[in-house]
């Protein structure tokens, strides 16, 4: 009689497949964030839709996604609003899936900004939803250490929770600019901060990490002044896989960016509102033939170009 050894405890061999199944076959991440809760609805009200209910959202997520992910070999999708695009089949089981941990509210804004973890949807949630990895977002100033530290903590907590069930951690940390900080000082500042943020969340144990292009917008994204940053930022992951994130720029900057960041050493990308931005209407059958029409190729765009110089997962890890 074989004994009961009770349930398997994840491996780190378990991370890394599930980590494999966010890229392509050569391990390149090609993904669509479509995990926006608060900032989906600022969104939608910056373009003049304010009157859509909660089940509306769900509808314009869902169209979203059924038109996006095919051309993607991930995905970032929230339980919330995001939930019945994954009830109704709209992510092909190719693409992984990635589905955040941070709640929303009040202490994601201001001077001192914190990231709570939700008590609602959690790794095992995730895990239970098929999902390939858990993620975490984290406004980030490396230069408070009073809530750099608590930052800190969150992610430990993030990253032992999702390993504990066998899913690897996405960390995307945003450096932000507080209110009475002068604007031209801040931009000057904020490569260090980015490189600064990055060496310390990378030693937290994340499995990838989601990283802003660490220039600002005044300084154009093929000048060598950013390709020095972008290489600085790649040392600073300290051997951690890491992708570029969108930041909603336009669709030519993106481009440039995702070239750059990939022959710095990105395995890819994560984007969202500026792939999938133009197809917002308050009409979802208008959005589904947006995102088929200008979305989807723009995101198929950033794939051929990232898919030329960027470093493949096994690579970076």
């Amino acid at each position: 009689m074989t004994a009961d050894r009770g349930p398997s405890v994840p491996t780190i061999g378990d991370r890394g497949r599930r980590l494999l199944r966010l890229a392509d076959t050569r391990g390149i991440i090609v993904g669509i964030a479509i995990d926006h809760r608060d900032s989906f609805r600022a969104t939608l009200a910056g373009r003049g839709i304010e009157d859509r209910t909660d089940d509306d959202l769900r509808e314009i997520k869902l169209r979203l996604a059924r038109a996006l992910a095919p051309a993607a070999t991930a995905i970032m999708l929230d339980e919330e609003l995001g939930g019945r695009a994954i009830d109704e089949g709209a992510v092909p089981s190719s693409v992984g899936l990635i589905m955040p941990l941070e709640a929303q509210g009040d202490d994601q804004t201001g001077d001192n900004r914190l990231t709570t973890l939700m008590a609602s949807f959690t790794p095992e949630d995730a895990h239970a939803r098929g999902a390939a990895a858990c993620k975490v977002l984290v406004p980030y100033r490396p230069d408070i250490p009073s809530t750099a530290a608590k930052q800190d903590d969150l992610i430990r907590a993030a990253v032992a929770a999702s390993h504990r069930v066998g899913l690897p951690l996405v960390v995307e940390p945003v450096v932000y600019r507080r209110s009475m900080e002068d604007v031209a000082a801040f931009g000057e500042a904020y490569p260090s901060l980015v490189v600064a943020a990055t060496a310390r969340i990378a030693a937290l144990g994340p499995d990838l990490l989601k990283l802003p292009f660490p220039v600002g917008e005044t300084v154009p994204p093929t000048s060598a002044e950013a390709q020095a940053a972008s290489r600085r930022l790649d040392d600073a992951t300290r051997g951690v896989p890491w992708v570029l994130l969108g930041g909603g720029v336009d669709a030519e900057t993106f481009l440039d960016q995702v070239q750059v960041a990939g022959a710095a050493g990105a395995s890819g990308f994560l984007a969202g509102r500026g792939i999938w931005g133009p197809a917002l209407h308050r009409d979802p059958d208008v959005v589904e033939r947006r995102a088929v029409a200008i979305a989807r190729p723009l995101l198929e765009r950033c794939r051929l170009a990232v898919e030329r110089v960027a470093r493949p997962l096994p690579a970076a890890a």
